[in-house]
């Protein structure tokens, strides 16, 4: 099939490469023109395992190509939406980027053309985009509309569009469904993952997802707190529950709490809908609440360790990341807690396997931070270690190096360590429910 691709930023770059690596010729459009020199040299603008080696291929065999030109993009019938649609100030989708594509469709459009959104958009969206379109377009052309949510996590984007749990694929007209179901045969083979719906409920699904997921992790989190109280273990208590199927082993990690750029605004944008319709008392509300103050109960744990001795202590953090596998520092807890303690210590000295540019410049305002080039640089002249991201170069530090921490305390952030054996190196453990 011949598709476009509006947007090339995380879901539009891995839709569009894995996608043409399953044989389908592939458009993508961007405005900047800076990311498109990038990927016309077969380079990828942020980081993400396997995407590169996916769109060099692609690009090399001329099944995935790059272009700023919405006319030539309207030229294939299938157009996929995967604009950004960041949080607003009001706490909803900010449809800005959204709304100016569907502008420039409008006028681009001339002939039979499906649009599939996989931007996270507000329930009812589709219809209305579908709407505009129709008003819009001047030729004499059937428009068609599908919600096909992505499900992809950074750090394991390709693997998860390759071998998805489910397809999800809202539409209203049997046409559609099948068209989809084609378009996904090559991944869809072995067990059938489409699951057909209506547009909204396609869109919510998205939504509820997300929003069920962030909410284990602000329970798991709740319950460490009380573990901390009790004299329980969260480790303990995770494996307890988690071997419960119904309950299930996954996102019970306790820890900072989430951050990214989907489930803090997906959680916002449902919290929303709850408002507009008149829903009270919402278990959303409590989850992104929970999640806030999952942070100051963190920090809480340093400042009563050094009481009034902080200010005068050089930190280091390892982990800059809302997550491991990836360079995105959006809504990064780690970004969080670093602008919060820069004002409380002397100084901090931060490293990230990835996200180090992206971190410098999300923190470029703070004055008394330093990033190392390695993950042990100048630990020897820092007093305690505090860990924000669960990369795996973490999960095993050198015994020796971190020894040289000048107070002789970790403050694990994620609870990847072995409390037991850095206890046997006479450092002091803090993590999260232990």
């Amino acid at each position: 099939m011949n598709i476009t691709i509006i947007g090339s930023g995380y879901v539009g770059l891995v839709t569009g490469a894995c996608l043409a690596d399953l044989g389908h010729k592939i458009t993508c459009i961007d405005n900047d023109q800076k990311k498109l020199r990038i990927l016309r040299n077969s380079q990828i603008p942020f980081y993400e395992p396997q995407l590169e080696e996916l769109v060099k291929r692609s690009t090399k065999n001329k099944r995935l190509n790059f272009s700023s030109s919405f006319e030539l993009g309207c030229l294939n019938q299938i157009i996929f939406l995967c604009v950004d649609t960041p949080l607003g100030k009001d706490g909803s989708p900010n449809l800005t980027n959204l709304n100016k594509v569907v502008k420039l469709l409008g006028a681009s459009i001339q002939s039979d053309t499906l649009i599939i959104t996989k931007s996270t958009i507000p329930i009812g969206t589709n219809k209305k985009i579908l709407l505009r379109l129709n008003q819009l377009v001047k030729h004499q052309s059937k428009l068609d509309i599908c919600s096909n949510p992505e499900f992809l996590k950074e750090g394991s984007a390709v693997n998860d569009f390759m071998r998805p749990d489910r397809i999800i694929i809202g539409a209203e007209d049997q046409e559609v469904f099948n068209k989809m179901a084609l378009l996904y045969a090559p991944i869809n083979r072995k067990s059938n993952k489409i699951i057909e719906m209506s547009l909204e409920s396609a869109e919510l699904t998205k939504y509820a997802a997300n929003a069920f997921l962030a909410t284990k992790i602000s329970f798991i989190n709740k319950i460490a707190q009380v573990a901390e109280g009790v004299g329980a273990n969260i480790h303990e208590v995770r494996q307890g529950i988690g071997a419960d199927s119904r309950i299930g082993k996954e996102f019970l990690y306790a820890g900072l709490g989430f951050g990214g750029s989907c489930f803090p605004k997906d959680i916002s944008a449902l919290i929303e809908v709850e408002k507009n319709l008149g829903i009270r008392n919402s278990i959303l509300q409590l989850t992104k609440k929970a999640n806030d103050d999952q942070l100051t109960f963190f920090i809480k744990k340093i400042k009563k360790f050094y009481k009034q001795e902080l200010k005068h202590k050089k930190l280091m953090i390892w982990g800059l990341s809302f997550k491991p596998n990836t360079d995105d520092v959006r809504d990064s807890i780690a970004i969080k807690l670093i602008q919060t303690l820069a004002t409380q210590v002397k100084e901090l000295k931060l490293f990230d396997p990835a996200a180090m540019p992206n971190a410098k410049l999300a923190l470029k305002p703070i004055k008394n931070i330093a990033f190392m080039k390695h993950q042990y640089d100048a630990i020897e002249q820092c007093d305690a270690l505090i860990i924000c991201t669960e990369w795996k170069a973490f999960w095993d530090p050198e015994s020796a190096l971190i020894e040289s921490l000048r107070d002789k305390v970790i403050f694990d952030g994620r609870n990847i360590l072995n409390s037991q054996e850095i206890s046997k190196l006479d450092i002091q453990y803090h993590g999260i429910g232990i």
